[in-house]
């Protein structure tokens, strides 16, 4: 079983195109990752993994003191990156790439800013380091991204990317995954952390 975690509530970043931007979490999120710790510290989980983002990392942190397990960075469960669109006012896109902008609204899978990637590269990678974890010890539990969770579960239910946000993973709140067969199946999305504990 693997359980995605996405990273608690952040300070800054609204109205912002946050890929990579580094954001830490806010007073919420800091309370939200000891809560987590709180409500998890009873899984029996075999390893933790992190995006290498400091919100995820942070969000991590008070579960993998409590578990006395080291937290593993995982590079490709790292949020999209956004080129040269991260870390700028969404009116200033709109304003500075109004072609570029119109195009996503309507590719949103395939579309690329300059120098960044598309959901369909952070699907790629994503499942590919699912695939990877699957062969390893279970349970284990990965805190990553609302993109690169949106991207899964397009992937586990045949959805299409190109309308990957019907999928709305809440800040520190849960996506289960159960291996079936070569793929995935979802057993669960956007769960609380304390019902975790009914799938164990």
């Amino acid at each position: 079983m693997i359980v995605l975690l996405r990273h608690g509530r952040t300070a800054g970043g609204d109205g912002v195109c946050v890929g990579r931007t580094p954001l830490r979490l806010s007073a919420e999120g800091e309370a939200q990752a000891r809560a987590l710790a709180e409500e998890l510290g009873a899984v029996p989980f075999a390893r933790l993994y992190s995006s290498p983002a400091v919100r995820a990392r942070d969000t991590l942190g008070p579960l993998a003191e409590r578990l006395g397990l080291p937290v593993e960075i995982l590079p490709e469960m790292d949020e999209i990156d956004m080129g040269a669109w991260d870390g700028l006012a969404f009116d200033d896109i709109r304003r500075r790439f109004p072609e570029e902008y119109a195009v996503r609204g309507s590719r949103f899978g395939s579309f690329r800013a300059p120098g960044g990637e598309s959901f369909e590269d952070v699907a790629r990678r994503a499942m590919n380091v699912l695939e990877g974890l699957a062969d390893g010890k279970h349970p284990v539990l990965v805190a990553t991204h609302a993109g690169v969770i949106r991207t899964v579960l397009c992937r586990v239910t045949d959805h299409p990317l190109d309308d990957l946000f019907r999928f709305k993973p809440g800040h520190a709140r849960c996506t289960v995954l159960r291996r079936e067969g070569n793929g995935f199946g979802l057993a669960a999305a956007d769960l609380e952390a304390g019902a975790i504990r009914a799938f164990f």
